[in-house]
Parts: structure tokens; C-alpha cells; sequence
């Protein structure tokens, strides 16, 4: 009888990544740096809600949080490409440890508000705008290109892992004391991301001298626009991570405090424990996706990822039990962070060295529409409560996700094969009628 070949749960491909010493100590200060963004997350949510119970305010913590994503993205970007990755990466540490320990020092005190809560996390967001774009920087840099697929989907579980021990530690924290040294920990943990930041031994290639000739920033910024739209193919995932941003992501920060604590009767601590379970979610799809040797039809999969984002929140919505709340988060977090992961591997892998913060500026501009997610998902919880939101912004989701899929020239685009391949005018008018 013949032997059946087993096959590995994961292929050698999978964690790779973590065989270079500068990609571990990455990952760590990433995992680090993210347990203190799993407190704010929770903790920022719940003192609004407290010292407010304002929707509208709590969609506006997160819009402050995400304006500087809208705002500085570009000049960011030029930022990361001509300063040391290294050095941008740990100041980004240090914008937030200080946004975290202002606001725990007026906790301390009690003279906490509602416009200073604002004001701080936009600093904050400041602080994450660098984070990220410096992290993805400097992963073709710690790693050999054979890696980077597998070096771009650990590094976000980096940032998704802890998520569950970070929020899970929100939640116990919420249950036995208050949020003020939510606060205080977060300074802790973003100080020292900073110190492992700076154990990095980078291979980055030096920056332009003063003798060379060094593009201006408008000339930067005009060169990254030309590119996306000269290969027009980043568009097209840009505008699909948009929808995901704007309608699916607010859902976390704004809906589900007013969810668990107003429509459920939950205990506030129950934030931070759902939290968790949507920490898992983007946790397992993040290692799936590193996992996989090749990913086929890339564009409808994160098309996919937000019809399944918009039949999730339907599912919260709609739950008569926090179970199945539960089941439904794990999902919708699954799809927000890794529809992410799948447009930065599109774009790092196909942007040209010198323009690698260029091209990621562009995801983070477009992550800025969080900003309009956020107020648009207050003002629905005003006047729609959080159930009547939730299926609002789901039925943006499944509307969108049927309008591409009923449109012919964006369905062939959809089901191509090579993710890295331009598309032009000519590409359309060369496919047959039943590739289209």
C-alpha cells in the first residue's frame, strides 16, 4: 500500500524571516511598541466614553489619531527615504512615550480632558506614521528579497500577536483598577521599543551627500505620484484598502466600546477582552498568509477580505449572544489587518529601492481615511445607534465588494495572476472577451 506524503503545516518559507538576527530584534520592539498601542486602543476608548459618553467624541480621539496619516504621509515619506530608517524608527518610540506619559501624568493629577485626550493622540498618531513606514522600510533592508514575503507578513504579527496579551491585559487592568496606569505602562513599553530599536545593526546603504544631487521634496512626493500612476495597478489596491479603512476599521475603536458597554450591558473590561479575540484573528491570518508559497488572485482576495469584513459586522450587529460577537470580531479584525499586509507586500515588492518610502507613503495616506471613517461612524451612532452604524458601514462593504465584481474591465483585473504586473489600456484591449 502505498505511503501517503505528509505535508508540513507550514512550508520552510513560512518563518525564514526570523533566521536574521536584525528581523528578530525588529519583530521585538515591534511586539513591544504594539502592547503599548493595544492599551491606547483600549484605554483611550473607555476614557472618552467615561468622561464624555459622546459618540461623536470618540470618533474624533480616532480621527486626530489618524489625521496625521492624511497630513504628513507625504512629507514623511520623504523623511524615511532621507534620514537612517534606524534613527526615524526609534524617534517614533520616543513621539509616543511622551504622548502616553503626559496624559498619565494628567490622570494623576485628575485635570484629564476631553480636547487634551485629542490633542495627545494626535501626537500619537504623529508617532505611528514614522513607526510604520520606517518599520516596512527597513525590512528589505534586514532581509534578502527571498524573504521579504515572509519578513512582511511576521512583522505584522508583531504587531497583531499582542494584541491579545495586550488587550487581554487592558481588560484584566480595567476590571481591577482604572486606566490611568494603563497610561504609565505604555510610556513604559514605548521607551523600551526605543532601546531595542536602537540594537538594530542595519545594512541600509548610505544616504545622498550634500555633494550629490538630492531631489526636493516636491519633487519627491511628484515622483511617487507618477509611479502609482504610471504603473496604475497600486491605484486599484489602494482605492480596495481605502473601503476597508473608511468603513471596517472604525469599527474597533469607535462602535464596539458603545457596543459591549451600551447595547450589551457589558463591563467595560469586556473591551479589552474582545479586543483580544480580534488580536487572535489577525494573528493566525497573518501567519496563514506567510505561509503560503505564492498568493494567487491577490486583488480578489482583498476583495474577498472586505465582503467577509462587511458580513461580520452585520454579525455584531445582529447578535443576540457576546459569543457570537466574538466569532464575528475574530473575523473582522482578521480581514482589516490583513487586507494591510497584502497591500504592503504589493507595494514594497514592486517599488524600486530609492523609492521605497515614496511608495509606502501612499498606503499611509490612504490609511488616513480612517479619519473620515471615524467621523462618519460617530455621526451613525448618533443618529442611528450602534446596531443601525454597524449595518450601515456593512452595507458600504458588500456594496462595494458587488460593484467590482459586477464590473467586467475591473473583474479581469481581479483575477489576474501576476500581482506585480502593470496594467495599462493595452492589456485591456488585448484580452479576449473571456478573460474579461
Amino acid at each position: 500500500m502505498a505511503s501517503v506524503e505528509e505535508r508540513p503545516l507550514f512550508s520552510p518559507e513560512t518563518f525564514s524571516a526570523f533566521s536574521y538576527r536584525d528581523f528578530r530584534v525588529l519583530w521585538t520592539a515591534t511586539f513591544v511598541r504594539s502592547a503599548a498601542l493595544a492599551l491606547e486602543l483600549v484605554a483611550r476608548a473607555v476614557l472618552i466614553v467615561e468622561l464624555t459618553g459622546s459618540a461623536v467624541l470618540l470618533g474624533a480621539v480616532l480621527a486626530a489619531w489618524m489625521a496625521p496619516n492624511l497630513l504628513l504621509s507625504p512629507f514623511a515619506g520623504v523623511i524615511v527615504d532621507r534620514y537612517p530608517y534606524q534613527r526615524v524608527w526609534i524617534g517614533s518610540f520616543l513621539a509616543n512615550a511622551v504622548a502616553s506619559g503626559v496624559l498619565f501624568v494628567l490622570l494623576i493629577v485628575d485635570q484629564a480632558q476631553s480636547w487634551q485626550v485629542i490633542a495627545l493622540s494626535a501626537l500619537s498618531g504623529i508617532g505611528f506614521v514614522f513607526f510604520n513606514l520606517a518599520r516596512r522600510a527597513l525590512l528589505p533592508v534586514i532581509v534578502e528579497s527571498a524573504h521579504l514575503r515572509s519578513a512582511t507578513a511576521l512583522s505584522q504579527t508583531g504587531q497583531t500577536s499582542v494584541k491579545i496579551g495586550g488587550a487581554l491585559l487592558a481588560g484584566l487592568l480595567l476590571s481591577i483598577a482604572d486606566f490611568t496606569w494603563m497610561f504609565g505602562l505604555m510610556t513604559a513599553f514605548s521607551s523600551l521599543a526605543a532601546l531595542l530599536g536602537g540594537m538594530i545593526q542595519t545594512r541600509q546603504h548610505p544616504k545622498p551627500d550634500g555633494k550629490e544631487e538630492v531631489r526636493s521634496i516636491v519633487g519627491q512626493i511628484t515622483a511617487g505620484a507618477r509611479w502609482a500612476i504610471d504603473t496604475r495597478w497600486p491605484i486599484a489596491v489602494l482605492v480596495i484598502s481605502a473601503m476597508s479603512y473608511m468603513f471596517l476599521q472604525p469599527y474597533e475603536a469607535v462602535l464596539m466600546p458603545l457596543v459591549v458597554i451600551d447595547e450589551l450591558g457589558q463591563h467595560r473590561s469586556w473591551v479589552g477582552y474582545l479586543a483580544a479575540v480580534g488580536g487572535l484573528g489577525a494573528t493566525l491570518g497573518a501567519v496563514w498568509l506567510a505561509s503560503l508559497k505564492e498568493i494567487r488572485s491577490p486583488n480578489l482576495l482583498m476583495v474577498g477580505l472586505i465582503a467577509t469584513g462587511g458580513a461580520s459586522l452585520i454579525g455584531i450587529a445582529l447578535a443576540p449572544h457576546l459569543a457570537v460577537v466574538a466569532v464575528c470580531v475574530f473575523f473582522a479584525t482578521a480581514c482589516v489587518y490583513n487586507m494591510a499586509t497584502v497591500a504592503n507586500l504589493a507595494l514594497l515588492a514592486h517599488a524600486p529601492e530609492e523609492m521605497r518610502g515614496q511608495a509606502l507613503t501612499l498606503m499611509n495616506l490612504v490609511q488616513g481615511t480612517i479619519l473620515i471613517g471615524a467621523l462618519i461612524a460617530g455621526a451613525l451612532v448618533e443618529s442611528l445607534r450602534p446596531q443601525g452604524g454597524l449595518l450601515t458601514m456593512a452595507a458600504c462593504l458588500l456594496g462595494a465588494s458587488l460593484l467590482a465584481l459586477s464590473m467586467p474591465r475591473v473583474r479581469w483585473w481581479l483575477w489576474r495572476r501576476r500581482m506585480y504586473t502593470d496594467l495599462t489600456a493595452a492589456d485591456w484591449m488585448r484580452a479576449s472577451e473571456g478573460d474579461r
